[in-house]
């Protein structure tokens, strides 16, 4: 099945780290949090899981480099800021390098952002669907507007729709 389901919203942030160890995932979500209070507290997803050994990559300059892969999150923040204020803090991210600079172009062509929340084939293997790691609370506002409680019955739903088609989960 080549069927990809994302969970789209332009409403509360949601960021997608690919090839980051958790250690940086959780130290972002806490470095927002502080500055960005009104984002609410956030739920980190393994969006894939540390792929393969590591090798060498050659960069756009040509020169080589020892990659060595890691898992990839994605991380659903709690409340509803709009999408002025997401936007802000995606460029600040751009712009901090934490996000890759093409985020830029997709973002401001699409107006919102997308979550894979389904299982996806690839040439290479079935990558399985996100898995909740765990939640940041934030401890300087107790508001919540149930942006992941949303996020996670969605999720429920493409995932019960997987199974009834005959999706394995590999893990």
């Amino acid at each position: 099945m080549r069927l990809i389901v994302g969970y789209t919203t332009s409403k509360h942030l949601c960021i997608d780290l690919d090839d980051t160890y958790l250690y940086k995932v959780i130290m972002l979500v806490c470095h927002l949090i502080y500055n960005y209070p009104e984002i609410g507290k956030a739920q980190i997803m393994e969006s894939s899981p540390q792929k393969g050994t590591e090798y060498v990559k050659i960069n756009r300059h040509g020169i080589p480099r020892i990659h060595i892969p890691k898992p990839s999150y994605h991380v659903i923040f709690d409340n509803d800021i709009g999408y002025e204020k997401c936007w802000h803090i995606i460029q600040t991210l751009i712009d901090l390098g934490i996000q890759p600079t093409q985020v830029r172009q997709i973002r401001a062509r699409r107006r919102d952002m997308t979550l894979r929340v389904s299982p996806s084939v690839y040439s290479t293997g079935i990558k399985p669907p996100p898995k909740p790691i765990m939640q940041i609370l934030d401890i300087y506002d107790w508001h919540t507007d149930g942006m992941i409680r949303q996020y996670h019955k969605f999720r429920h739903r493409v995932n019960d729709f997987f199974k009834r088609v005959g999706y394995e989960d590999p893990s």
